[in-house]
Formats: structure tokens, sequence, C-alpha cells
């Protein structure tokens, strides 16, 4: 057997086996919880542990997009280790596929097959498609216990990628030139200079974000991170469980931001197919 194949299915059987060996572990410690769910009905922990380990598509999805679950989950201090470990393996198994995708390509058949080997409920089941954003994703963790989170939606991200003339025309040339839309924009980028730089917008989905603040004397220590998975901390049975909000289960619609007047970045896309903006000129 080749040797990233090796490596690969190896990965994939650590991800596997810690995953069930947390799963188990963390169903009977009993750890006290919170979870944001809909109005109507509460989430279990066994549902709740099988939405932070599920690595399978349930249904035609996209990859893209994950199952999220918010909320807090106060464990024992003895299943921190194990914790870290799992996130440890899961960086391995990402850096084991990426190796394999860049020498075989798309691993998830050879994967797949694994699978039906170690579980052949997983073949009856039909989960044929493997989430690998959902076996990368690391489970948020804090090595002391906070007494404060609060959540909320952010929903003005936004990635910005620097792109050349050259590189905006060939992304144009990909798409149906043949439409007269295309073809006045490759019209509108032949009117500018080669060297100006422009800029390609992505609005990113919403976010669940958690503030999260230990209460130090008579200061506050604070620290935000993005939470798609509960947010885990060491709690012992003599402490409190932290103070925390309960926000919207989902996100409120989003607003355009008005446009500050020093913007750098023209509101509008010159080339509106692609999102590609151009810089404000002095």
């Amino acid at each position: 057997m080749p040797r990233l194949t090796a490596d690969l299915l190896d990965a994939y059987e650590q991800l596997d086996n810690a995953q069930q060996q947390f799963s188990q572990r963390l169903l009977e410690s009993a750890p006290r919880y919170w979870f944001l769910g809909p109005a109507e009905s509460d989430i279990s922990l066994p549902q709740a542990c099988q939405r932070i380990t599920g690595i399978w598509y349930q249904a035609q999805g996209d990859g893209r997009r994950t199952e999220n679950l918010y909320g807090l989950i106060g464990v024992d201090p003895g299943l921190i280790p194990l914790i870290r470990q799992l996130n440890q393996i899961k960086q391995r198994f990402q850096q084991a596929v990426r190796r394999f995708r860049d020498k075989h390509g798309e691993p998830t058949p050879l994967l797949y097959q694994r699978a039906c080997e170690l579980n052949q409920k997983l073949q009856d089941s039909g989960l044929a498609r493997l989430h690998l954003k959902q076996c990368y994703r690391q489970l948020p963790l804090l090595e002391k216990r906070p007494d404060k989170v609060t959540f909320s939606w952010y929903c003005s991200g936004r990635s910005l990628k620097k792109l050349t003339v050259a590189e905006a025309e060939q992304r144009l040339l990909k798409m149906d030139t043949g439409n007269t839309h295309i073809q006045i924009q490759l019209a509108a980028l032949g009117r500018i200079p080669q060297s100006e730089p422009l800029v390609q917008i992505q609005q990113q989905v919403p976010v669940m974000r958690a503030n999260i603040a230990w209460k130090s004397g008579e200061q506050w220590l604070r620290k935000a991170r993005n939470c798609p998975l509960p947010v885990f901390f060491p709690l012992d049975a003599t402490e409190p469980f932290p103070e925390y909000n309960v926000p919207p289960p989902t996100p409120p619609e989003q607003r355009k931001r008005q446009l500050r007047n020093d913007l750098a970045i023209e509101p509008e896309p010159y080339l509106p197919s692609l999102r590609i903006h151009r810089y404000r000129r002095p």
C-alpha cells in the first residue's frame, strides 16, 4: 500500500477512534450544559454529541456549510486532555488529506470504503459523503471556567482578495463569453490600466461569536472567538455554571452597513459577475 494511502487511512482510523472515545466519555461524565435550540424543543446531550462528532452528510448538502450547534459544556477537568488530543488528531487528519489530495486527488471514496469496513451500519444508512470540514473543525476549548459568556451573531464579515487585471480577465474568460453582460465587463476591463490593482469581495455567512470573560480581582479579562460548536471548559462539581445570555436561534436579517466617505474601495462592483471592485482613486 502506498505510503500516503496508509497514512491517510491511519489518520482516519485515529479520528474515528478518538471521536468514539470522546463521545462515550462525555456521555458517561454527565456534564452540565446549555444548548441554543428551537423554542419548541430542547436538545439532549446524546443529540448534541451526535452533532458535535458528525462527519457524514445527512442529505445532499453544500460542502461549504457545516451543521452547527451553539452552547456551553462544563466538563470534568479530566476530560480536558482528551478534548485537546481530539483537536490534535483532527489537525493530523486534515494534513493527511491535504498530502493525499496533492498527490492522488479526491480522497473521499477511499475514506468511505475504509469507514464501511469499520462500520457496516454506515453503509446501511446510506451515508456515502464524508463532510471534510466537519472532520477538521476544532472543538472550542477553554483551559479555565469563564465567569460570563455573551453570545451574539456577527453578520458583517467579508473577505477581500486582491487581483490583477490579467487575473480578472482570465476569470471572466472562463464564464460564458457569449453573454452580453460578460462581453460588457470584458470591454470595461480593457479600458483600465493593466497595472491597476483590483479587489474581489466575498460576503461571509453569519457566524455566532462568543465574548468570554473572566474576573480577576477588580478587572475583567476578555476573549472573543467564533463558536460554531459548544464551548468546552473545565467545571468542578462545586463551581457555578457561567453566566450566559440566550441569543436569537437564527441570525438577524443582514442589513447593508452605511458606507464611509473615506472607504478605500468603490462601493459598486466594477465587474458584477465576479464581485470585483476598483479602489478609489485619489
